[in-house]
C-alpha cells in the first residue's frame, strides 16, 4: 500500500507511543507477579500430579473412571479433604497432628454407638462433633500453652484415644454395628455421579478459603505460623489464636469422622487409621510449608483428590494395600522433592555460575 504525505500524520496516531507499549508491558508483569505471589509454584504441584495421574489413568486404568468408581472416590476424597484441611490448620501454626485417625475414629463411634434406633439423630451428630473439638483443643493446651513438642503430644494421644476406644466399646462400636439410616442416606447420596460427601467438602473449603483470606482471624494463623514473635509484637493474642485454630481443626475431624460412618454404614475403631498419613501426604502434596506460614485450601482439596484417584486406580490394578501405601508416600517425596527444586532449584544454580565468576544467561 502507497502511503501519501498526507496519510502520515493518521498512521503515527494509530501507532502506539513507546511509552504505552511500555506502561502495557509493565501492567502485564504485574499482574503476572500477582499471580505468582498469589499462586506461586508449591501450589501448582498438586494440581499438576492430578493433571498427570488423569492422563494415565485414562490409558492404564479406564475403569477408575467408571460411574461407580467416581462415586467412591468423590466420597472418600470429600472426607480425606475436610481431615487434611485440619492438617492443614495445624501445619500453619508450624505444628503437625498425629492424632487425625483417632479423633476422627472417636466421632465415626460415637455415631455408631448412641446413633441406635429411637436415638436423635442431630442430637448425637452435635455431640460427635463436640468431642473431637475438646480433644483438639486439650492437644493446643498442651502444645500452645505448656509449649510441648507437638509430634509427641499429638502421638500420645492418638495412642490413649486409640486404647480408649477399644475399652469403651470393643471393635464393633455397637451391637449392631451400624450408623443411623438416614444419616447414610444423606452420606450415600449422589448427584450427577459425585457423592453428596465431596459436594459438601466443597462447600466447607469455600468457607475456609474466605475465613483465611478474608478475615482478621484468618490471616492471623499464617502470621503465627511464619514467626510466632513478630505476631505477639504486632500484637496478636498468639495463644488465643493457636487454641481456636486447634478447635476448628478438631470440629473439620469430627466432620470427616461423622461422613465417613455415614459413607460406610458399619465403621469399626480402625476407621480413621488411612487418615493419619494420607491426610500429611495431601498437604505435603499441596505445598503447605511444615515450618508454618500460609497454604493453599484449594491446593489440599486438589491433592485429596489426586491420592484418592491414585489409591483407587492402583486397587483396580491389582496392587496391596501395602504396595498402595509405599506409592503414596513415594509420591509425598516426590512432590516435595518438586516443590523444593521449584522454588530454591533455579536461584542456587545461579547464585553457582556466578560465584564461579561464569556468565548466567539471561542475567
Amino acid at each position: 500500500m502507497k502511503v501519501t504525505r498526507l496519510d502520515l500524520p493518521r498512521v503515527a496516531a494509530d501507532a502506539p507511543s513507546a511509552d504505552a507499549v511500555a506502561v502495557a508491558a509493565a501492567e502485564r508483569a504485574g499482574r503476572l507477579t500477582d499471580l505468582k505471589y498469589r499462586w506461586p509454584a508449591r501450589y501448582r504441584a498438586s494440581w499438576a500430579a492430578f493433571l498427570m495421574l488423569a492422563a494415565v489413568v485414562l490409558f492404564a486404568a479406564p475403569r477408575t473412571l467408571s460411574s461407580a468408581s467416581l462415586e467412591m472416590v468423590t466420597a472418600l476424597a470429600g472426607v480425606l479433604a475436610i481431615a487434611a484441611i485440619g492438617q492443614m490448620l495445624i501445619i500453619m501454626l508450624g505444628s503437625i497432628d498425629l492424632s487425625v485417625s483417632a479423633i476422627m475414629s472417636v466421632a465415626a463411634g460415637m455415631i455408631v454407638h448412641y446413633g441406635g434406633p429411637g436415638a436423635s439423630v442431630p442430637t448425637v451428630i452435635a455431640f460427635a462433633l463436640v468431642v473431637p473439638v475438646v480433644f483438639s483443643v486439650v492437644n493446643g493446651v498442651l502444645i500452645a500453652v505448656f509449649r510441648l513438642n507437638a509430634l509427641i503430644v499429638t502421638l500420645a494421644t492418638f495412642g490413649m484415644i486409640s486404647g480408649g476406644i477399644t475399652l469403651w466399646t470393643s471393635v464393633s462400636l455397637s451391637v449392631s454395628g451400624q450408623a443411623p439410616q438416614s444419616l447414610q442416606e444423606i452420606a450415600q447420596k449422589t448427584f450427577f455421579g459425585v457423592n453428596a460427601g465431596f459436594l459438601f467438602a466443597l462447600v466447607v473449603a469455600v468457607i475456609l478459603t474466605a475465613v483465611l483470606t478474608k478475615t482478621r482471624f484468618g490471616r492471623r494463623i499464617a502470621a503465627v505460623g511464619a514467626n510466632r514473635r513478630s505476631a505477639r509484637a504486632l500484637g496478636i493474642r498468639v495463644t488465643a489464636v493457636e487454641l481456636s485454630t486447634y478447635a476448628l481443626a478438631g470440629l473439620l475431624y469430627g466432620i470427616a469422622g461423622v461422613l465417613l460412618a455415614g459413607y460406610i454404614g458399619t465403621p469399626d475403631v480402625y476407621a480413621g487409621a488411612p487418615y493419619q498419613m494420607a491426610t500429611i501426604t495431601a498437604a505435603g502434596i499441596a505445598g503447605v510449608i511444615f515450618t508454618g506460614g500460609p497454604a493453599s485450601v484449594a491446593s489440599v482439596v486438589i491433592a485429596a483428590i489426586f491420592l484418592q484417584f491414585l489409591d483407587q486406580a492402583l486397587s483396580i490394578m491389582g496392587l496391596s494395600a501395602g504396595a498402595r501405601v509405599v506409592i503414596q508416600g513415594l509420591a509425598l517425596v516426590v512432590a516435595v522433592a518438586a516443590i523444593t527444586l521449584g522454588q530454591y532449584g533455579a536461584s542456587s544454580f545461579r547464585r553457582g555460575f556466578k560465584k564461579a565468576g561464569r556468565p548466567v544467561a539471561g542475567g
